[in-house]
């Protein structure tokens, strides 16, 4: 992922989250061709053999070392392949034994230190191990895949001897000599190490989960429980990743070099470079905080709430805060998961999320280098990335890396200092996980979620930060929450809905106002409103009556007119900007009064009639299309009526 670039792109029903760093790219782009295939059958149940020969061997895997300090930025980048002698393991994978004529004869899948063991028959001769970049068993349920057409998980192989002494013995021990999945496109055009990397940072994950959440018992045999509640782990994921190949080509040739998750599809795309090139082009094989983020998608996808619309962002820009909260938990989960703990790290790299372009061939190599890094400890004050104080009422709902800093900060230990005098909150994951999922040890899962949760969308339909700290406030089990307090006020995050989808019901009475709302700004060549400063949303359940209407009634008592204006949008809708009007249209917005203020003697109307029974936004929207700040300079209070009864905001 590169901040300077995020693009969604809709395709029929499956919006893809795009993150990546713009270069060029030609159609095609390195790629295989269609017509696509399955996955070939996942085969790790191992053949009963009677009297065997007891074999194992080690599976291990090779990576491009990130160097990183803020301190030596020309030194900073992914650097030389690691030596055999601190290659990782490769757990949990699938493989395969094939005898000399090409015959799969045994097959299992690698223990927790990549140690394939098995049985043969006594039959002497050459044998070849076979070990794939994929698992599907309860550690991990995830596939790395060559491309969308072959389908094909990579492998790595090594052949070795049966000899009568090796009968004899009844063992063979090869784990002195293991197989390597290389990392240097010299060695292996493939680089196979790539996607094991990319698998065992998956496996990272959904460890880091369980361990954190407590299912991760296991039975007297040392095996999983299978007792309901007891162990955790996550659906299937597909990961596509090819060296040299750029995923954002399968769906378009706008020039976009992106790593993505497809929503709804259970698929990460990861980025391997550009046109064959894996030196200098933009990769993300071995980027893990980038790998780890688009995996973070995927659980929001399946365990969270998930209802980002997309759209342009830059990590240093107020949006959409649905789509600030989706972006801002991807980047805090990658950081929780390489860190392992809630302690602030030593290694200055923990604190970062970290994208790199190329790699260095040496430390003066400068091709290799890094795309973006943001600190997820810095003061909110002086950050280089969404600095709180940009804008007069910063709320840091709005900003993907104020709720980045937030998590990563609340999630620290209370006697950690990520800064002077400023501690962490003491808020532990499963808490977290908790208020993300709805699943906890009491049996909590996906199909009966805790209540206050994102994942109840029948009470909680639009995920964002002020409902996710609302609900936190609930479920935390911290003692004191008075550190956790102090991040969100320095970080301006509030523990509500007030700023962004509160709910109105009727019943009291309630004025809302606007104190000099903000005019628009240039933002990828199209003006775009304020949505902190000159919107107002709100979240009201529409009961399909027809003859339901809501009325907005506001005055002006500042020294400039305000000209307010009523839209309603469906739940899952895309803001549509008053630049668009009358260029394009929308299907998001289920109906609107934008009068002048002129004509609108103070008042604006919609009707429901004809909309079927659901969930809306109410937007109470400033009119700041091509007015200037001087122009806005004024203040307006207002009310909401749904046929003629006030409407008041509220926590549920």
């Amino acid at each position: 992922m590169d901040l300077r670039l995020f693009w969604v792109v809709f395709f029929t029903a499956i919006t893809f989250l795009f993150t990546g760093c713009g270069q060029g790219l030609v159609a095609g782009d390195f790629a295989s061709s269609g017509p696509a295939t399955s996955e070939p059958e996942y085969k790790a149940t191992p053949t009963v053999i009677a009297n065997p020969i007891a074999v194992q061997m080690k599976a291990k895997f090779l990576y491009r070392a990130l160097v990183f300090s803020p301190s030596t930025p020309t030194l900073n980048g992914l650097r030389d392949v690691v030596a055999s002698g601190s290659a990782l393991p490769i757990p949990f994978a699938e493989f395969h034994i094939y005898d000399s004529a090409g015959n799969r004869i045994q097959q299992g899948e690698t223990d927790t230190t990549g140690t394939a063991k098995f049985n043969l028959p006594k039959t002497a001769g050459t044998f070849t191990l076979k070990v794939f970049s994929r698992a599907y068993n309860q550690f991990l349920r995830a596939s790395v895949l060559e491309d969308t057409y072959a389908n094909q998980p990579y492998s790595i192989s090594k052949d070795f001897t049966i000899s009568a002494a090796d009968i004899t013995a009844g063992t063979k021990d090869l784990t002195s000599t293991p197989v390597f999945a290389q990392a240097d496109e010299h060695l292996s055009t493939k680089i196979e190490g790539a996607a094991f990397n990319i698998l065992f940072d998956i496996l990272l994950a959904n460890e880091y989960i369980r361990d954190q959440i407590g299912k991760n018992i296991l039975d007297g045999n040392g095996v999983p429980s299978t007792v309901a509640g007891q162990w955790w782990v996550a659906d299937k994921v597909t990961a596509y990743w090819k060296a040299g190949f750029n995923p954002r080509s399968y769906f378009s040739t706008d020039g976009a070099n992106l790593s993505f998750y497809g929503m709804g599809t259970n698929k990460l795309y990861i980025l391997g470079g550009a046109n064959g090139d894996v030196k200098n082009a933009d990769t993300d094989q071995f980027d893990d905080s980038v790998i780890l983020h688009e995996y973070a998608h995927f659980l929001e996808d399946n365990y969270g709430n998930s209802v980002s619309p997309g759209g342009s962002h830059n990590g240093n820009f107020i949006i959409d805060p649905r789509l600030a909260w989706s972006e801002g938990w991807a980047n805090y989960f990658q950081a929780a998961v390489l860190n392992g703990n809630d302690q602030i790290p030593s290694d200055i790299r923990l604190r970062y999320y970290v994208d790199t372009i190329g790699y260095k061939s040496s430390a003066a190599d400068a091709n290799g280098k890094i795309g973006i890094a943001f600190d997820l400890t810095a003061n909110p004050r002086s950050a280089t990335y969404d600095r709180i104080d940009q804008d007069p009422e910063d709320t840091g709902l709005f900003r993907e890396l104020s709720i980045s800093r937030t998590l990563y900060k609340s999630s620290r230990a209370g006697d950690q200092l990520y800064d002077t005098a400023k501690y962490g909150g003491g808020i532990i994951f499963k808490d977290i996980w908790t208020t993300f999922s709805g699943e906890n040890n009491s049996g909590k899962d996906r199909s009966n979620p805790v209540s206050t949760s994102l994942r109840n969308t029948g009470t909680y339909p639009i995920s964002n930060m002020g409902l996710f700290n609302y609900l936190l406030n609930i479920n935390t089990t911290v003692a004191s929450k008075t550190k956790w307090n102090a991040i969100l006020a320095d970080e301006t995050q509030k523990v509500t809905t007030v700023d962004y989808a509160h709910y109105l019901s009727t019943g009291g009475s309630c004025t809302f106002k606007f104190d000099n709302p903000a005019p628009e700004v240039n933002f990828a060549d199209v003006p775009r409103s304020n949505p902190q400063m000159s919107n107002n949303f709100y979240l009201y359940y529409h009961n399909g009556s027809q003859s339901e209407s809501i009325a907005l009634t506001y005055s002006n008592t500042g020294t400039q007119t305000l000209d307010l204006d009523l839209i309603v949008y469906k739940k899952d809708y895309v803001y549509f900007e008053d630049y668009y009007i009358g260029k394009y249209s929308t299907s998001s917005i289920a109906n609107q009064s934008r009068r002048i203020a002129s004509l609108d003697g103070g008042v604006e109307t919609v009707s429901m009639a004809n909309q079927p029974s659901g969930w809306y936004i109410i937007d109470i929207k400033i009119n700041a299309y091509n007015k200037s700040a001087a122009a806005l300079n004024g203040k307006a209070t207002y009310t909401l009526k749904m046929n003629g009864v006030e409407l008041c905001g509220s926590e549920r």
